[in-house]
């Protein structure tokens, strides 16, 4: 199977106003009255950041909606997004887009009102410069997301002497390849987080079961077959069995049979998992 076939790369970039100014003049006190130099920054606080949680909590999900349906391939940046997945992505980020936007809008009525407030809060170091307009601010709460192909090193053809391509095509495979072998490795680390957690809770009959202990397994295994982007066929095994471990949470609750085969059941998935 190729990659670049069945995924594609995405870049996703979450913007924010970060609400906060450095403010050399009251630098340049501070490090005058203590006699010092090159001492630290003052930062301001433009307007109480409390106004900004929901829009920051709505950034966190969507951040982590991005990393659950995609596999790494650069170290920052781009990630590789399964075709598999590409629907269920692509919607799933549109709402929580929507969502925000609707935050960053509630934000923006209430920000003229932030302004005056800092007005009296700040006092002497309030600089109306600070500050943008609603329409320069809104700007600044965006969301870009870029799709790109994989390379595909077979098709790699550029204006140099032939054997100089060969060696760039050479790097190019196995740099895939190595990349493709960390997929298959974070596919892993998923399913051990998870089923780890899922062995530690039920093997322990007094331990606490919470919803998210089986709603983050439902989540993995909605995903498990479409992350498996190298066709690994323990990966779609170990998906098969992480969907028959999924139980409802009362019974883990209320049947120690239950929790016990549970239990047992996520033991044996862990010992499939390479070391």
């Amino acid at each position: 199977m190729t990659i670049q076939n069945h995924s594609m790369l995405v870049n996703m970039t979450i913007h924010r106003w970060t609400a906060t100014k450095h403010d050399r003049s009251v630098s340049n006190e501070v490090e005058r009255t203590h006699q010092a130099r090159n001492a630290g920054r003052y930062n301001k606080q433009l307007i109480d950041k409390a106004h900004l949680v929901e829009i920051d909590r709505l950034s966190n999900q969507l951040r982590a909606f991005h990393y659950q349906h995609t596999l790494p391939w650069a170290e920052e940046g781009a990630r590789l997004l399964p075709t598999k997945l590409f629907l269920t992505y692509q919607s799933g980020i549109f709402d929580l887009r929507e969502k925000r936007d609707r935050a960053v809008e509630q934000f923006l009525t209430t920000y003229p009102q932030l302004v005056n407030d800092a007005r009296s809060r700040l006092n002497t170091m309030f600089d109306p410069t600070d500050y943008p307009s609603v329409e320069k601010l809104r700007e600044k709460f965006g969301v870009d997301v870029e799709y790109m192909p994989v390379p595909n090193a077979n098709d790699f053809r550029v204006d140099i002497a032939h054997e100089l391509q060969e060696g760039v095509r050479q790097q190019m495979l196995q740099s895939i390849s190595a990349r493709q072998e960390k997929m298959v490795a974070d596919c892993w680390q998923r399913v051990r987080e998870v089923v780890s957690r899922i062995a530690e809770q039920c093997s322990n009959p007094k331990g606490r079961i919470h919803d998210s202990l089986m709603e983050n397994a439902q989540s993995l295994a909605d995903v498990i077959d479409g992350l498996n982007i190298t066709a690994n066929s323990d990966i779609a095994y170990v998906g098969e069995q992480l969907r028959a471990l999924i139980v409802d949470p009362d019974r883990l609750r209320t049947s120690p049979v239950t929790r016990s085969a549970v239990a047992l059941n996520a033991e044996q998935i862990l010992r499939r998992i390479p070391a």
